[in-house]
């Protein structure tokens, strides 16, 4: 099969797959899927999500979702938050992240527990804030004051003893790239924000694999989870875009893809059914030389093994987990003033 036949077939397959998951979602009564519509469809800014992942996800029953008997929680704001809301709550969720973004990192780091969409939804606002403040009916001192959201702190965003620390003084937020104070107006970019919400999308990726890590290796996961890491940061960052490539097609830079491919193989061969899942004719996939496929080979491997990846979350923990994107042009959230001085660097900056 020749290189445009399959671009063709990936093409109506990817297409297919799209519209197949809309209709399911719409009908399911699942809590996960009900979650994922409820803001509607993504903007049109948002990263498009690569063909490669929509034709493995069409290889995914939709029916092997498995119950879930809480609702889903995550170590970071779901990205289903940042749209569908009015735009002066939009603008705020985005305000709130780039200040928050450390002590974002750090509750990532100190194994804080994770939120539900709702919670993380009071906390990219004011609602939450709200309630850490002092009466009004205190002296008129303690009147609440957005531009200083987190001043009496919160325990359910930062931890009993750094909200302590917040509360007596100490400032939790980051200034922008160019040593500026974050401003409303910076979350107005769409270019902004759509380099935010796909590095996000990433650090969901790192999440919901070390939650997979956890459930099949309970007994041994601390040892599992320092073999495994750095394949899990590799499969996570999916794409250096500071590196200067304009095509993020999945084929299109094959060194690149079969690097990421091997990654991704070397988390899940351990997990359970790898070994009789069906590998569409594709022998010894475990020890498999990723580097000497040819393209239909390469190609079809691919597909299988994101299938299986997908699987596992959908058939143990019930969810879709964070797809696979095209990265976005960097734009870097700086001041207009210092805008056209910080070309890159934005990877770094976005959890820094």
């Amino acid at each position: 099969m020749n290189h445009s036949n399959v671009s063709f077939t990936a093409g109506r397959r990817a297409k297919k797959a799209k519209a197949d998951t809309a209709t399911h979602l719409s009908q399911s009564n699942h809590p996960e899927l009900k979650r994922l519509t409820s803001a509607g469809a993504a903007p049109a800014w948002f990263p498009e999500t690569q063909e490669v992942w929509m034709t493995a996800v069409g290889h995914v029953s939709h029916l092997k979702l498995a119950s879930l008997t809480s609702p889903r929680r995550f170590s970071l704001p779901p990205i289903q938050l940042f749209w569908g809301s009015n735009e002066e709550n939009q603008r705020m969720f985005y305000c709130h992240f780039l200040l928050l973004r450390g002590a974002l990192q750090e509750r990532r780091t100190r194994d804080l527990p994770p939120l539900t969409a709702n919670e993380w939804k009071t906390i990219l606002g004011n609602t939450y804030w709200k309630t850490q403040w002092p009466k009004r009916d205190d002296p008129p001192t303690a009147t609440f004051d957005p531009n200083v959201f987190w001043k009496h702190g919160g325990p359910l965003f930062f931890g009993d003893i750094r909200s302590a620390d917040v509360a007596a003084g100490h400032d939790p937020t980051r200034l922008l790239p160019c040593r500026c104070g974050v401003q409303m107006s910076t979350a107005d970019d769409p270019d902004v924000r759509q380099v935010i919400l796909y590095y996000l999308n990433s650090f969901h990726v790192y999440e919901e694999v070390k939650a997979m890590e956890r459930l099949q290796f309970k007994a041994t996961f601390e040892k599992q989870w320092r073999h495994k890491e750095n394949w899990v940061i590799h499969i996570a960052e999916m794409w250096d875009s500071v590196g200067g490539a304009t095509d993020f097609e999945f084929f299109h830079n094959k060194k690149v893809w079969r690097i990421w491919l091997f990654s991704l193989r070397e988390v899940v061969m351990d997990w359970d059914g790898f070994d009789s899942w069906d590998w569409d004719g594709i022998s010894d996939v475990e020890t498999l030389n990723i580097n000497s496929l040819l393209g239909p080979v390469f190609r079809r491997l691919t597909v299988r093994l994101l299938a299986f990846y997908i699987d596992s979350f959908v058939s143990r923990l019930g969810f879709y987990l964070s797809p696979l994107l095209h990265p976005p042009v960097l734009a870097v959230p700086s001041c207009q003033e210092h805008r056209r001085k910080f070309g890159h660097g934005f990877a770094m900056f976005v959890m820094s």
